[in-house]
């Protein structure tokens, strides 16, 4: 159930990986013109994971990957504001990861898992209506991904973090693409 706040985010409860140690952040609408202009196939999951494709998305500003996702129940924040919720909280930082880019073409992003991609767009039209959102305004980004535990009020919960600071053009992407986000997480 999503929560928007004052303080500038979004944010959602119980996120999974849907048990493939990854998420993608992206904008549909985005993806999909991204894989009609490439020629993609509408397997994307075997696309991005067989050639260099992924990597081209990501540069291109189409996706934000984040590997290494731990099958966990993840607190998701969507961040508008400047300051992080890792700064407003009782919380243990564990992954800083900043400057990937990510352009905005329909005004929405979502948080997706990689089974959606098996069967693009055909399972995106389907599914989207469950998955993690944030309208957002169109154009250029630059994401700083914060991963870590947050003190929530059912006790130390895995935290996943998403800061926007938009830009007038689109920024060199300057994020570690591999970068691997596994948490060391408590007992739950």
């Amino acid at each position: 159930m999503p929560e928007t706040a004052a303080c500038g985010y979004k944010q959602y409860t119980e996120c999974l990986n849907d048990l493939m140690d990854y998420f993608i952040l992206t904008d549909i609408e985005g993806l999909t013109t991204y894989q009609e202009e490439e020629g993609l196939q509408a397997d994307l999951l075997t696309e991005f994971t067989s050639n260099e494709s992924g990597d081209c998305a990501v540069e291109s500003g189409v996706m934000v990957p984040l590997a290494g996702i731990e099958n966990y129940p993840y607190i998701l924040y969507f961040n508008l504001g400047v300051h992080s919720v890792f700064e407003q909280r009782h919380s243990d930082l564990q992954h800083r990861q900043s400057g990937y880019v990510l352009q905005v073409v329909s005004g929405r992003v979502y948080l997706l898992t990689m089974p959606l991609l098996r069967d693009w767009p055909t399972l995106s039209a389907v599914v989207v209506a469950h998955k993690p959102y944030l309208d957002i305004a169109n154009g250029w980004y630059q994401v700083t991904v914060h991963i870590g535990e947050t003190q929530q009020e059912s006790g130390w919960e895995p935290t996943l973090e998403f800061m926007f600071e938009p830009v007038a053009q689109k920024p060199a992407l300057k994020a570690d693409i591999n970068y691997r986000y596994g948490i060391d997480a408590r007992e739950y």
